[in-house]
């Protein structure tokens, strides 16, 4: 009796398995299957890869380089509910023709105007490339190749986080996986663990950031070198006496770039995301502004002054490197055959700079830049991290 009971439970278990598969795969395959019946998230979404596509099909080389082509990438958007959603609903594949005539796939009907590739929507139950994990993005293997997947949720499109917008947060994490694939800047790590909290070294950043500053707002070409040299020179003498700190540059190479991608698009289509953004008018600060609200104690944690603001200075150096050398983003590409340059790398190279530094130079950086008082502010953030720990 008992075998009989199990026997039928498994097969009603299993006839309900094959009832849901069937169910969902006809469902796919049957409901809004054109754009205009999709919900206004899925319809926000294709709208904005939409405009993404268009700026690198006209404008690639305004946002990396002309070989650097996303639109021509193979994408699978999942939807989900939240950020970093474990249920994802359904799933869209673009540039993936192998999914073409799968079971599990249905193309879309897209207006001409959005001038997408073919957009097929894939069950939910397509593990193979629907992800079910409380992740963002990541990658899923296709044919031999890695595919980028990422995350969509309702609040993207509605009350996003800054830099949390879909498009803004798409092109960052598309970027690592995409034209950064080859890069080692970060195969040993780029967490900076060894960075030192130390008060010399906050004041010796603390000019670092000026003179980022005067960089940013200078007008005239011969401005920007001259700040971008004397920036140089205090950079080189931090990792003169803190050989540890090159992780840092490692790390604006991997993570400014990125950064870089959605300054130049919010750039391209007239949006206001700029280095060291915020949601007030106008819309950011300078370098110089947050490190005195850090040692205020008004703002970010001190610890923001480690690798969350490289992603910053990474993203201002290639900003302003477009000024004064424009094959920089060729130089600093990492390939099998050449090993790339950071942008601290390249400015060095740009103006001769090396280790050791002239001291007599630099102690004339510090007296212009008043670095006596940006010892005291120093000091206040060596204390504050001290709290944090």
């Amino acid at each position: 009796m008992t075998r009989k009971l199990f026997r039928r439970g498994f097969v009603i278990i299993f006839i309900s398995i094959i009832l849901i598969l069937s169910s969902t795969i006809v469902l796919n395959k049957m409901w809004r299957t054109s754009f205009d019946k999709l919900d206004d998230t899925d319809k926000e979404m294709l709208t904005e890869l939409s405009r993404i596509h268009e700026r690198f099909q006209t404008e690639s080389d305004q946002l990396w380089t002309a070989n650097y082509r996303f639109d021509n990438e193979p994408l699978i958007l999942v939807r989900s509910n939240k950020d970093k959603g474990f249920f994802p609903t359904h799933a869209y594949a673009i540039n993936v023709p192998e999914i073409a005539n799968s079971l599990f796939a249905q193309k879309i009907d897209t207006p001409k105007h959005l001038n997408l590739p073919n957009v097929y929507r894939i069950n939910q139950l397509h593990l193979g490339l629907v992800p079910w994990v409380p992740w963002n993005f990541g990658t899923r293997h296709v044919a031999d190749a890695d595919v980028f997947y990422f995350k969509y949720h309702p609040e993207m499109f509605t009350n996003p986080p800054l830099y949390f917008q879909f498009h803004y947060f798409l092109l960052h994490e598309a970027f690592h996986t995409y034209k950064q694939k080859t890069w080692t800047y970060d195969a040993e790590g780029d967490h900076m663990l060894d960075d030192p909290v130390d008060e010399e070294n906050y004041a010796l950043m603390g000019i670092e950031f000026k003179l980022l500053d005067n960089a940013m707002t200078a007008t005239r070409q011969e401005d920007v070198r001259d700040a971008l040299r004397q920036w140089t020179i205090v950079r080189t003498s931090r990792y003169e006496k803190w050989p540890q700190l090159v992780a840092e540059t490692k790390a604006e190479a991997i993570e400014g770039t990125a950064r870089y991608i959605e300054y130049r698009y919010s750039e391209l289509i007239g949006d206001t995301l700029t280095v060291l953004a915020t949601t007030e008018d106008p819309y950011h600060i300078q370098f110089s502004d947050a490190f005195r609200f850090i040692s205020d104690g008004e703002a970010e944690s001190a610890h923001f002054l480690g690798r969350s603001m490289r992603y910053e200075t990474g993203a201002a150096l290639g900003l302003l490197l477009d000024k004064i050398d424009p094959e920089w983003k060729e130089k600093i590409e990492d390939e099998p055959e050449k090993s790339g340059q950071t942008q601290y790398e390249i400015l060095q190279t740009l103006f001769d700079i090396d280790a050791p530094i002239d001291e007599a130079e630099l102690a004339e950086i510090k007296k212009a830049h008043d670095y006596e008082t940006l010892l005291e502010q120093a000091r206040k953030i060596v204390a504050l991290a001290a709290e944090e720990e």
